[in-house]
């Protein structure tokens, strides 16, 4: 009995949080220039990474299935550095 508690609250909590954790205090210290490696070190590996003309656009997203709250973040790679980084508000968390 206790193993089926446990399984049925690891998947309840797996399917409450889809994408992948990040904080946007680390997302403010991506910067222009970067490289890859830099930013997957500060920001753990993107969620998505979609190709479009010459360029990856690196995605972050995160959303809470109990909450209903979502985020995400995404910067534009050319050649395997930060092309374009977002304005990211102070008040985001």
């Amino acid at each position: 009995m206790n193993k089926l508690f446990v399984s049925a609250v690891l998947i309840s909590a797996l399917a409450g949080c889809a994408g992948t954790n990040f904080d946007f205090s680390k997302a403010r210290q991506v910067q222009v220039g970067m490289t890859e490696a830099e930013v997957t070190s500060l920001m753990g590996p993107p969620y998505s990474v979609v190709s479009r003309e010459g360029t990856q656009i690196w995605v972050w997203s995160q959303a809470n299935g109990f909450t209903g709250s979502s985020k995400s973040i995404s910067f534009i790679m050319r050649n395997g550095k930060v092309e374009s980084v977002p304005a990211i508000p102070e008040s985001f968390k």
